[in-house]
């Protein structure tokens, strides 16, 4: 459950910080214009604790707020894109803890409370709330139609001398709740990761639809000491709509009496199986205890393996990992399957050390092979540093009805007050992104910075010649906005000047952020043509830093991905950057030259593979079925040779020709510079899979 690293101990015995998932499957969103407003700055409030008015259960620091939950409406009919968002509130009304209710019709700039879910009025001396989590019913369950909306989480009495998980519900889109059911209960709300722990707390709660209908309720159960587990994550099932649960069953139960998985949250996947993610408390080791956080997958919702294993770590490719009160969504936005994103306290060294954390995990794989960063709408203190008032804990995500847009909610630090607010930013999911490391950069040093994108960030544009180009390449002449990743700790708002395609410079102004590490966004709308542009930052008034850009439109704009053979390590390319229709097809090592830049664009059932550099397609030339036939790339001519069926497995793409059935291989899987792509019967070799990386490219 709790903050698990040696600075937080005392913090972490804060019984109202834990996470649950939001599972909703949202496979059957039809593409829409993103939100017309994504947030800059560091978010919009939602609350803001008075000073003074909150209060630690046990002591120490007062946090204000924990466990921001947000869901974006799309089953209720007209209220569709309503956002609602709770939260752990530590602020009394009345000698008591409510669970608050906020909404947002204006795709999160503003926020009004419109109601508070009060325990105690069902369960009189159960005054101390914790660890809500919203839900809205994807389809019916039981007497409950789709559109529900479910509200769950842990209640307990003032001494804390029991806890139960209970569940409300609105029929009216979050205005007014009725009690529905117990999940739960358990033993005295303490928290104790010890090995020699005693406690039988339930704690945690989420909330999700199985494969086979089901409404489940996975959460943290302590009372499976008597066979050496520290904790489980486990669930229970409904076939009623919540009124009733079946039997306790495990989703990771370790028998070693130290690990001690927790904060679990569960996602559809599109190909139906479910991903749930969890911290896992004591490790890297009891001493060190930061909480990376692993994952499982089930073909059902139900059935997870081996129960007594803890799964798999969620990590880059360098080793690098994220820790603490983890929640995953899956989004149809983003690549080929969608990505399935994580957001968690903070990131991990490869050593398993705590190093801040300002960026969300993605995966674009269907949670196979590598993860990857995407930088946050929100940024918070990673490290408590502000008075460990818990910033980033246990946050929430939601995707718009468009399924382009992702919103953040989290606790993030008042400097002021010195307590938390609640905050919610979004993000395109969809936008093209450019790494300012990875700019002709004039008169600036690339600066590394671990929760920078990409781990790096252009600084010391300090001076009249100083600038950093980006070259960017779009489908269409038109309005498009850039946001602008930056930090600017100079304690007052600074500026560039921002000039397109050589032309008059404008201003784009940076508010200030609470240090040189801390990341806000920025944004400004720029008119591109079609094809190459450059888009050129220089010295305005002040200081401040870039690290990415996030171009998009309203339109679909389709993300950009390097494709990389597994055997040879090497890009797939257009010969010689090629502009020429029937231009061969290859593999080269990286050049970042944007000839080695592709968009996956869906076509019906199938996907175009498209060229950056040239605007063309990838093809089997002359509709060609027979094996050995090289690649090449063409302009658009509607013919079944130039879409491609996409499939991922075990975190490497196959391509498959949908004219010929035969997949995209390197030529008798050379390792050369320059070898060519050709199709090929399947034949399970590496020549034939592919990894689509998306951080990191120019």
């Amino acid at each position: 459950m709790p903050h698990p690293s040696p600075l937080a101990r005392r913090r972490s015995r804060l019984l109202t910080a834990a996470l649950t998932a939001a599972v909703l499957a949202i496979g059957g969103i039809a593409a829409a214009a993103p939100a017309s407003a994504v947030t800059t700055g560091n978010g919009a409030v939602v609350y803001s604790p008075p000073a003074g008015s909150s209060f630690n259960p046990e002591g120490g620091t007062p946090a204000g707020t924990t466990y921001a939950k947000i869901v974006v409406l799309k089953n209720s009919g007209s209220g569709n894109g309503t956002q609602l968002v709770t939260f752990d509130k530590l602020v009394l009304q009345n000698g008591r803890q409510v669970y608050p209710i906020y909404r947002s019709t204006d795709d999160g700039s503003t926020w009004t409370k419109i109601t508070d879910v009060d325990p105690s009025s069902t369960f009189p001396g159960y005054t101390r709330t914790a660890q809500p989590f919203l839900y809205e019913l994807p389809q019916a369950s039981g007497s409950l139609p789709a559109g529900t909306l479910l509200l769950t989480g842990m209640i307990m009495p003032e001494d804390r001398s029991s806890s139960r998980l209970v569940v409300y519900k609105s029929a009216d889109r979050g205005a007014t709740w009725s009690f529905l059911s117990t999940i739960d209960a358990g033993g005295p709300a303490v928290y104790d990761p010890s090995p020699s722990s005693t406690t039988t707390t339930v704690w945690e709660p989420s909330l999700a639809i199985d494969g086979g209908g089901g409404l489940v309720a996975y959460y943290s159960d302590e009372r499976q000491k008597a066979s050496g587990v520290l904790q489980a994550v486990s669930y229970r099932r409904s076939t009623d709509g919540g009124q009733t649960w079946g039997a306790l069953a495990n989703v990771s139960a370790p028998p070693n009496q130290s690990d001690r998985p927790g904060m679990i949250t569960v996602a559809k996947l599109p190909d139906g199986r479910y991903l749930a993610t969890f911290e896992v408390v004591n490790r890297p080791s009891q001493s060190q205890n930061t909480a990376p956080v692993y994952f499982k997958i089930s073909a059902d919702g139900l059935n997870w393996g081996d129960t007594t294993t803890i799964g798999t770590p969620i990590r880059l490719a360098d080793g690098r990992g994220i820790g603490s009160s983890p929640y995953v969504k899956w989004v149809p936005g983003g690549g080929p399957k969608g990505m399935v994103i994580v957001a968690s306290k903070w990131s991990l060294t490869s050593g398993g050390a705590i190093d801040g954390g300002q960026n969300l995990y993605v995966n674009y794989n269907l949670g196979a092979g590598a993860w990857e960063r995407l930088p946050m709408p929100v940024t918070y203190d990673a490290s408590d540093t502000q008075g460990g008032n818990f910033s980033g804990f246990a946050q929430g995500l939601d995707v718009g009805t468009d399924g382009r847009t992702l919103y953040q909610a989290t606790n993030v630090e008042n400097t002021a007050t010195g307590l938390n607010d609640i905050r919610v930013g979004s993000i395109p999911v969809d936008a093209q992104q450019y790494e300012a490391e990875k700019a002709t950069i004039t008169d600036a040093t690339i600066v590394t910075h671990a929760q920078a994108s990409n781990g790096r960030k252009v600084g010391n544009i300090n001076n009249a010649g100083s600038a950093v180009q980006f070259t960017v390449r779009v489908p269409a002449a038109g309005q498009y906005t850039l946001n602008v990743r930056y930090d600017n700790g100079s304690g007052s708002t600074s500026s560039h000047g921002v000039s397109v395609n050589g032309g008059t410079s404008s201003t784009i102004s940076y508010p200030a952020t609470v240090d040189w590490g801390r990341y806000a966004w920025a944004q400004k709308t720029v008119t591109l043509t079609a094809g190459t542009n450059t888009i050129r930052f220089t010295k305005g008034t002040g200081f401040a830093e870039l690290d990415t850009l996030h171009l998009w439109r309203s339109s679909t704009l389709d993300p950009q991905f390097q494709i990389v053979n597994r055997n040879s390590g090497k890009l797939l390319e257009v010969a010689s950057a090629s502009l020429a229709d029937g231009a061969a097809v290859g593999q080269w090592g990286p050049t970042e030259n944007a000839t080695q830049r592709w968009t996956l664009r869906p076509t019906g059932s199938a996907t175009q593979i498209v060229n950056v550099n040239s605007g063309k397609l990838l093809e089997i030339p002359g509709a060609a079925t027979a094996d050995g036939v090289d690649a090449a790339q063409w302009g658009p001519t509607g013919n079944a040779t130039q879409n491609w069926n996409a499939a991922t497995s075990g975190g490497w793409w196959t391509f498959t020709n949908a004219n010929s059935g035969k997949l995209l291989e390197i030529d008798g899987c050379s390792t050369a510079d320059g070898a060519v792509a050709q199709q090929w019967t399947a034949n399970g070799l590496a020549c034939q899979q592919w990894r689509l990386v998306r951080e990191g490219i120019q």
